[in-house]
């Protein structure tokens, strides 16, 4: 993605991310990077990134992501227990004269055995990206190239994947955004953002899957299911993963942005791609996804900025092994995402790891210099912990209501109002029951000053306004 178009698709050893669940469900208690980026872009401190690609294998975790150069380009860098990150530099560029000489962008590398029919050469890892002949953006394609090291990488002359409609593709994104895993048997599976097909095609969104046996020649294109059982939505700006073990992908997706005419923002001019704030993870089996029917994700978790402590969540994409697969990490899933500000030159790679958890959260209250913060995620350094005031569950079930986490200027505060009651939203924070039952008990929103919303259990909110009724929490 170049700064001003639409977000793309696509933290380490610090954070982690859980999955989420209901009372019948696996949960997921996030651990976000609390408002820190994984590393700076030292290659080019003051510039973009986003959409990483992550392998991890033999002991080291390698890195590539999209970041500025003159245009979009492809950095790398490798991570060592024993020696730390290995310097960020980049290693992949636009080729002058070639259909990819504006940019390249969104990489996503894949180990296997791949034969460069252009210089006769086998090499180990492949890696998919988009590609761009224009500055608009416009008609990207998906490229090809190369490597036996992960550093140096050989280009494959032309597109492998092309828009479904070449004339549509002239006056929009095209088909790019490129994710990548095999399943051990069949060969390898391409998924791609494609903006020139059907539009409107219920229960399916600009998602597609082929299949290669080479790596390079595909099958038809797949539409990939969008819809959840919760209701959210799979969109672009999303990863893919696999599991060999139960045959279940994994979709970590971008979620829609605020929308500032609705909420207060920071750039209404771009929004709601610049107010990106939230992404979902979600599970399908293989089977089922390429059934061709509009079949529904599973909701695992949410990671969103009441988590991360970032204004901006974008770009995500999984750790996975050289295959595409979570499996060796199970049940962790770790998840590294572009956090910053509107502004890209704030975008950094950053981290958050689930491990497999309880179905509910502490909701914990801490006290700090703009007053209390009421939250199952990021609390800043500033603020000293007060304690618990019960537990919220971490996804929907049966007779719940869920609790946004928002913030007004300094003042953070929790809503039953998906849209903050017009403030900013960071994103929920967990689910209270609406009505009693055993083993629970209710929380009030109160308001100490006028200017310092707060949570308690008690009905007279310890001597100060009280809002209403929140719901009741768990003991």
């Amino acid at each position: 993605m170049k700064p001003g178009s639409t977000l793309r698709i696509g933290a380490l050893f610090a954070l982690v991310l859980a999955s989420l669940a209901l009372p019948a469900r696996v949960e997921a208690d996030w651990k976000g990077p609390d408002a820190q980026p994984l590393f700076v872009n030292e290659a080019n401190p003051a510039g973009y990134n986003y959409a990483p690609s992550i392998i991890s294998e033999n002991g080291v975790t390698d890195f590539w992501w999209c970041g500025q150069g003159q245009t979009d380009v492809i950095f790398h860098r490798s991570y060592d227990p024993q020696t730390g990150f290995s310097p960020a530099r980049i290693v992949f560029k636009p080729t002058p004269g070639s259909w990819n000489r504006q940019y390249v962008c969104d990489p996503s590398v894949i180990r296997g055995r791949f034969v460069n029919p252009g210089d006769g050469q086998t090499y180990t890892y492949a890696m998919y990206y988009s590609g761009a002949d224009n500055q608009p953006g416009n008609n990207n394609q998906t490229g090809l190239a190369f490597s036996n090291d992960k550093v140096t990488w050989v280009d494959y002359p032309e597109p492998v994947i092309r828009p479904l409609n070449p004339a549509v593709a002239q006056g929009n994104y095209g088909t790019g955004q490129p994710a990548s895993f095999t399943d051990g048997k069949s060969g390898l599976f391409v998924f791609t953002t494609d903006l020139t097909g059907p539009q409107g095609v219920a229960g399916f969104g600009d998602l597609y899957v082929r299949h290669t046996a080479d790596g390079i020649h595909f099958g038809a294109p797949v539409r990939i299911p969008n819809g959840t059982t919760d209701g959210a939505t799979i969109n672009p700006n999303s990863d893919f993963a696999y599991d060999a073990k139960t045959g279940d992908v994994y979709v970590i997706t971008g979620l829609p942005g605020r929308v500032c005419h609705q909420v207060a923002c920071k750039d209404p001019a771009r929004n709601p791609d610049r107010e990106t704030y939230q992404m979902g993870l979600f599970k399908m089996p293989l089977k089922v996804l390429l059934s061709g029917s509009p079949a529904r994700w599973t909701p695992l978790g949410y990671l969103n900025s009441d988590v991360t402590g970032f204004y901006l969540n974008h770009s995500p994409g999984f750790r996975r092994d050289g295959t595409g697969s979570l499996t060796p990490f199970l049940p962790d899933i770790t998840v590294f995402f572009s956090g910053g500000d509107p502004y890209p030159g704030t975008w950094r790679i950053a981290e958050a790891r689930a491990t497999r958890g309880a179905d509910r959260l502490p909701l914990r209250r801490a006290i700090g210099p703009a007053g209390h913060w009421v939250t199952t995620g990021y609390v800043a350094p500033a603020y000293r912990a007060e304690g618990s005031v019960g537990s919220v569950l971490t996804l929907s079930a049966p007779g719940t209501a869920r609790l946004m986490s928002c913030v007004a200027g300094q003042d953070h505060f929790l809503s039953r109002d998906v849209r903050c009651e017009g403030q900013t939203p960071l994103g929920q924070t967990g689910y209270v029951f609406e009505t009693p039952r055993p083993g629970s008990h209710p929380i009030y929103r109160c308001n100490a000053g006028g200017r310092d919303h707060f949570v308690s259990t008690l009905a007279g909110c310890e001597g100060h306004t009280t809002e209403g009724l929140l719901g009741y929490a768990l003991d």
